[in-house]
């Protein structure tokens, strides 16, 4: 019902109770909007979880067939070159699997996704069982952009120091350590074994080309020494990647 005031040319005025409805109409249409956003949202999300579903069991097949395929090879070289390529997959294949099981579509913990992916090298590089891999992590939570090339380049890392640590089935260790500053992210990647070459700064092999190319990607750097065996450094810089600690109570420290 509209007012005037009497005797007055005023505008008409709503009365209080259509305002009221008025805004309860209002409340109702952005409520169903909201509604119908959250839909949407979560949608969405269902298909993103697939997708990575999807993803990673696919790489995780063709990870298997190279793998039947380097058991079939009578040569050493082809059969080392094909576990090196299946070992490449699964680790894109964790990638994925992490993004679903976080619940997140661009953050992962990196100390449990390293941890995971080290289960499978030594099927994968054909290293002996009396090796180890010990993985010691903060749970760290990194975005995809960052995460990514450090898992593949300690990827590499892991099966270089188990195909050429510990020749002639010599027995050792490879200990993988993730730190967290406020300025930087560090990963080192050590063995006990017999040590690096002395013409190492000299090598061009694929792995460490990747090694190199995935630190490069990330603003970062790769150091190696030895040190009681060969120990690599991969550190990067945390200003344009947004890496926090995860609220979890105590540090990993897994052996494999």
């Amino acid at each position: 019902m509209k007012l005037r005031p009497p005797g007055s040319d005023a505008p008409s005025i709503d009365s209080p109770q259509l305002t009221i409805r008025r805004l309860e109409l209002e409340n109702e249409r952005l409520r169903d909007i909201c509604e119908k956003s959250r839909d949407m949202a979560e949608r969405y999300d269902l298909l993103l979880r697939e997708g990575d579903h999807r993803i990673k069991n696919s790489l995780q097949v063709v990870a298997s067939l190279l793998g039947m395929q380097a058991r079939r090879e009578a040569n050493a070289d082809v059969q080392v070159a094909l576990r090196a390529a299946a070992a490449r997959i699964v680790a894109v294949a964790r990638i994925h699997d992490a993004l679903q099981l976080q619940g997140s579509h661009d953050l992962v913990d990196l100390g449990a996704l390293i941890q995971t992916m080290c289960e499978s090298l030594h099927t994968m590089a054909g290293a002996p069982a009396s090796t180890r891999i010990v993985v010691e992590s903060e749970p760290i939570l990194a975005p995809l952009a960052l995460a990514q090339p450090i898992v593949l380049a300690v990827n590499e890392l892991v099966i270089n120091a188990l195909r050429h640590a510990f020749p002639d089935n010599l027995d050792g260790s490879v200990r993988i350590t993730v730190t967290n500053t406020a300025r930087q992210l560090t990963v080192s990647v050590a063995d006990d074994g017999v040590g690096l070459p002395a013409n190492y700064a000299s090598g061009r092999g694929y792995g460490m080309t990747l090694v190199r190319a995935m630190i490069t990607k990330i603003g970062g750097q790769l150091d190696a020494e030895n040190r009681a065996g060969a120990c690599f450094t991969l550190t990067a810089p945390l200003a344009t990647h947004a890496v926090r600690s995860a609220h979890v109570p105590d540090a990993q420290v897994t052996p494999v």
